[in-house]
């Protein structure tokens, strides 16, 4: 075993930052609440996506096995709501399910097209609701047999009364609980603590499964525990999503997972922040609700996106602005140049007594120690990146003072691929053949400087941008040039 970095998440369910503690040494299980696939999602969820992106790339970019699971909700009210609505009253079930299928599958493949354009690793596994349904009716008729669960027309619910350390997650006040009140709808008041359903009798234009309690459909919560179960055993070392479903969603989860096993369930629960707009909650109505897609057509890459959302703690309310993304893409363009930089054989040094003191050498050696201090105290990435940073702005001057030997670029090099590892945001590129049209445009713009002709230059400078095409003035004259990455 290679030797691991030790690493620590603040876990919701102790309100405490912890040293993570694998069930199996090398080794970690993450469960992560993943989308309901009735829509495009937005930037709010996407900064949940990127979080639980960012957490999985930390472990195993620290040395560990990573086995996670996403699940993906393809059934609940709104996907119901949304795909029945033009069918007749009449419709058969076979074609119920059906539209439903098709209808969530578009909405899967869309958000499997974002995940890719922001390069988010895939889940090891990424199971849909509908087919778990016979490990979630055994999980429900697990927690009947213990005396947790009750009918009652046509449905089953959970008796939230029956389970003492119900709340421990959310901290919610049980004392104005109301002992058989039982709520159907798959999101409710999360100021409530009600007996929540776990199986939902049939309704009239509903889709519908058989089941020892009639034809029905699963409720919202059951799905989670049902997949996490199934997928990596009674065990588990991480379960994540965003704050928004500490309760109920993570609530009840606990509340069936741990009356069905009788035991402690989950080590860690590690939740993610909100994402505002401008200072305001997103919303259509206020024409501040974007998703990836509204971002491109706004001529932003999904990666200047990524950058952004990871370079904001995860635990700090995010807000989202596009003076912000601007900001973002400007930072991310100076790594990417820097790298450029640290890639090209060295140059020639200046004349005279070095003004620079910098051992390159040692440079990255304490910018690696404070870039994993902070990402292992709670995946701190505004520190991390800020030692990258500084690291950027050294050993530039270094090397215009003194230019690095080609083992010093190329240490420098293996921090920066390290690093990206984990935000996946500065990648090597392979080196391109200079196309003729560009270096033209290059030239006639250097003729135009001599010309002091600035704004001919500006001009070309700007055509070339437009082309996708980054200019580095060097001091000696010279003129580099890249792609930008593709989004």
């Amino acid at each position: 075993m290679t030797d691991l970095r030790a690493l620590s998440l603040f876990n919701t369910l102790t309100r405490r930052v912890e040293p993570v503690a694998p069930l199996v040494p090398g080794e970690i299980t993450i469960y992560n609440c993943g989308p309901t696939i009735y829509n495009y999602v937005h930037i709010g969820n996407l900064r949940t996506f990127l979080f639980q992106d960012l957490l999985r790339r930390t472990f195993e970019a620290a040395g560990y096995r990573v086995r996670s699971c996403m699940n993906l909700t393809d059934v609940d009210d709104k996907i119901i709501r949304d795909s029945q609505k033009d069918l007749p009253a009449g419709a058969e079930n076979d074609a119920r399910l059906r539209t439903m299928r098709a209808f969530t599958d578009t909405y899967e493949q869309a958000f499997l097209e974002d995940m890719d354009a922001l390069r988010v690793v895939r889940p090891t596994v990424m199971p849909r609701a509908t087919d778990y349904l016979a490990q979630m009716i055994g999980l429900i008729e697990t927690l009947e047999r213990r005396g947790l669960a009750y009918r009652r027309d046509g449905s089953v619910y959970f008796r939230v009364g029956d389970l003492p350390n119900y709340g421990c997650l959310s901290r919610i006040d049980r004392s104005g609980m109301q002992p058989g009140a039982s709520v159907d709808a798959d999101e409710y008041d999360r100021e409530s603590a009600s007996d929540f359903v776990l199986w939902k009798g049939t309704r009239d234009g509903e889709p519908w499964w058989d089941s020892p309690w009639g034809r029905g459909r699963p409720g919202w919560h059951i799905e989670c525990s049902a997949m996490a179960l199934d997928v990596f055993g009674p065990r588990l070392d991480i379960h994540t999503g965003g704050v928004d479903l500490v309760f109920p969603h993570h609530e009840n989860e606990i509340a069936q997972s741990e009356g069905a096993l009788g035991r402690a369930w989950v080590n860690y629960w590690v939740h993610g922040e909100f994402l505002m707009v401008e200072g305001e909650k997103m919303s259509k109505s206020l024409g501040n609700f974007f998703t990836l897609r509204d971002l491109v057509a706004k001529g932003f890459d999904p990666i200047a996106f990524r950058f952004a959302i990871q370079s904001n703690h995860y635990r700090k309310l995010y807000n989202f602005s596009f003076d912000g993304l601007r900001a973002a893409r400007t930072t991310l363009d100076r790594l990417r140049t820097f790298r450029g930089r640290m890639e090209e054989e060295p140059g020639v040094p200046r004349e005279g007594a070095p003004r620079s003191a910098v051992d390159p050498r040692s440079r990255v050696a304490q910018a690696r120690e404070e870039f994993w201090r902070a990402m292992a105290d709670d995946l701190n990435t505004p520190e991390a990146l800020a030692a990258i940073l500084t690291l950027v702005t050294d050993i530039n001057a270094r090397d215009d003072d003194r230019p690095l030997t080609r083992g010093e670029r190329d240490e420098v090099v293996a921090l920066l691929d390290e690093a990206d590892r984990i935000f996946a945001a500065w990648p090597r590129q392979a080196h391109e053949t200079p196309d003729a049209e560009i270096e033209a445009l290059i030239l006639a713009r250097r003729q135009a400087k001599a010309a002091r002709n600035w704004a001919e230059a500006d001009r070309l400078r700007d055509e070339l941008k437009a082309m996708g095409i980054v200019l580095e003035d060097r001091k000696d004259g010279t003129v580099r040039w890249k792609r930008l990455i593709s989004s």
